[in-house]
């Protein structure tokens, strides 16, 4: 009956022992690939007529390009390497064009005006008859000028306007700027023998796991009961803070997937439907599978969303599935890089990012999480990320780590992440204040990847499956009902 409970997942290439600092590394950084496409996000004007364009995401690049200086040192602390002052000038002429568009709809409007005053003159006299002519003539130039300005405004969509999409958000002061830093050590790391062994290894031997690849395996017995248990501890913990459950969908559009700084054409990126019976061929907003449990999810439930300041803050959390495609050039490592993982996410949205709450609900959620970590495992570290580390759209990044003995290293099993306003100027998310209008802020985070949680429990303990006494508690099994 236990063996019924199998959890299945897929997964790409056989298990090998890697660097898990390489595999962070290139899953935060997003590949450049040639595109020949045009944004999902943004939808240029000579697209229009093809694409439906949801939204017009907020750019603040006025904020962006008014400190040339701390732009170009973030963009380089990130190992980015983009010129910021060709930038800005592609965005001055991209408005200058603007304007001078403006103001030939302005004439153009101004003459078709005085041309039909004068047809509609009963009598008109030679003069007025010339000077209809003339007018005629000056609208026709006009309207050509109009009509290059225009598609000369639709090339430089497709190519300033993405670029700008591009930038990373605003790093946090909080940030490290060269090398990470620990901020908390729980316990000490254990003893173990010389002859470690996988954690693939080890669950396969005690009967818990069977792995095929990172997309395909299946958790066995106590485990597969474990993953159940573990996610209902942790739900227990945010719903004494008061946090809301929620129910996730499983797929989304390519819009939110690129507004959440992934490439939604990037296959290694975000896992791609082809075919889908809704979605015209070539369109450029098509289906993904990211799961019930993720940022995207979470997401979409507040895309181009009025929310009343009054509801503020707003603190959700999910468990579920999370679906993530093993990113190029990356060696498969068991559970490590399952590419389907049953997880717990946090999301909180507060109004301001400048405010004294944005900094104490983060602070309150990483001691949450702190929580649920000391019930999991004896010993644990709390990271804080370094800037080259961080993926585009985040601010700042805390890690919570775990020694995996055959890796010889951390391992990360969640993390906590700030992400400003980005998010919510891209998908305008918003919220009324008395001056008009304003973008609240996100906090959020897969605090913990039970796969990669299971592996490193059984790698620190290889000749029996030890469950967590709270957890356990939880464990529906004769073996583990607590006394």
């Amino acid at each position: 009956m236990i063996n019924n409970l199998y959890n299945s997942t897929r997964a790409l290439q056989r298990t090998c022992r890697i660097s898990m600092r390489d595999v962070r590394r290139k899953v935060f950084f997003p590949i450049n690939l040639k595109r020949n496409y045009s944004s999902a996000l943004y939808i240029s004007g000579n697209k229009a007529y093809k694409a439906f364009a949801f939204l017009s995401p907020y750019l603040d690049c006025d904020e962006r390009f008014a400190n040339m200086d701390k732009l170009q040192k973030e963009l380089v602390l990130r190992g980015m390497n983009v010129d910021v002052v060709q930038l800005k000038n592609a965005w001055n002429f991209y408005l200058k064009m603007v304007t001078d568009r403006s103001a030939l709809e302005d004439n153009n409007s101004e003459l078709a005006g005085r041309v039909r005053r004068l047809w509609e003159s009963v009598d008109r006299t030679a003069e007025q008859e010339q000077e209809m002519h003339k007018l005629r003539t000056q609208l026709n130039i006009i309207r050509q000028d109009l009509k290059t300005i225009r598609e000369a405004i639709w090339d430089l969509d497709e190519d300033v306007i993405e670029r700008i999409l591009k930038l990373p958000n605003e790093l946090d002061r909080r940030t490290p700027v060269n090398e990470s830093v620990v901020l908390k050590i729980v316990g000490s790391t254990p003893k173990f023998e010389e002859n470690r062994r996988s954690h693939i290894d080890i669950g396969t031997s005690l009967d818990l796991l069977e792995y095929k690849n990172p997309m395909y395996y299946y958790l066995c017995n106590d485990a597969a009961l474990f993953e159940l248990a573990v996610l209902a501890h942790a739900s227990r913990i945010f719903n004494e803070n008061d946090m809301i459950k929620i129910i996730g969908t499983d797929f989304s559009r390519s819009l939110v997937v690129e507004a959440s700084g992934l490439n939604h054409e990037d296959p290694t990126a975000t896992f791609v439907i082809e075919n889908h019976n809704e979605i015209e061929r070539g369109s450029p907003n098509r289906m993904h599978l990211v799961g019930g449990a993720s940022l995207v999810s979470f997401l979409i439930l507040h895309t181009k969303q009025l929310i009343n300041p009054n509801h503020f803050p707003l603190k959700y959390f999910a468990t579920g599935r999370q679906y993530m495609p093993l990113p190029r050039d990356t060696h498969t490592c068991g559970l490590f890089t399952a590419c389907q993982a049953s997880v717990a996410h946090a999301f909180v949205m507060v109004k301001d990012v400048k405010s004294e709450e944005y900094e104490i609900r983060f602070n309150e959620l990483l001691e949450n999480v702190c929580r649920l970590y000391d019930d999991l495992c004896d010993h644990y570290r709390v990271v804080m990320r370094s800037a080259s580390e961080l993926q585009p759209c985040e601010g700042l990044r805390v890690s919570f780590e775990m020694w995996s003995p055959f890796a010889n290293q951390y391992i990360e099993i969640g993390h906590v992440s700030a992400y400003g306003n980005y998010f919510s100027k891209r998908l305008l998310i918003a919220y009324q204040t008395p001056c008009g209008r304003d973008f609240p802020a996100v906090i959020s985070g897969t605090v913990l990847s039970v796969p990669r949680l299971l592996a490193c429990l059984l790698e620190q303990n290889p000749n029996k499956f030890v469950i967590p006494p709270k957890i356990a508690d939880l464990v529906l099994s004769d073996d583990y009902i607590a006394t």
